[in-house]
């Protein structure tokens, strides 16, 4: 499965970070997906809820472009 941006009248980020498969990595930029401090805190939430750091967060640009890595347990 893809990386997928849901969005109905908003973007859902939570569960657009939950599309990237196990040990996927993507970069997307924050005017097509969400502002990255939006992106910090849905990981942040699924990070918790999984009790593990499921979702990696990095930005070479100072938030321009965001790099979203889904870890494995």
């Amino acid at each position: 499965m893809a990386f997928e941006v849901i969005r109905k009248t908003t973007i859902i980020a939570t569960d657009s970070l939950l599309t990237l498969a196990n040990g996927e990595k993507v970069e997307v930029a924050c005017t097509d997906f969400a502002p990255l401090q939006t992106v910090h805190s849905a990981a942040s939430r699924l990070n918790a809820r999984a009790g593990f750091k499921e979702f990696e967060i990095t930005t070479p640009d100072n938030g321009a472009h965001i790099i979203i890595k889904r870890n494995r347990q």
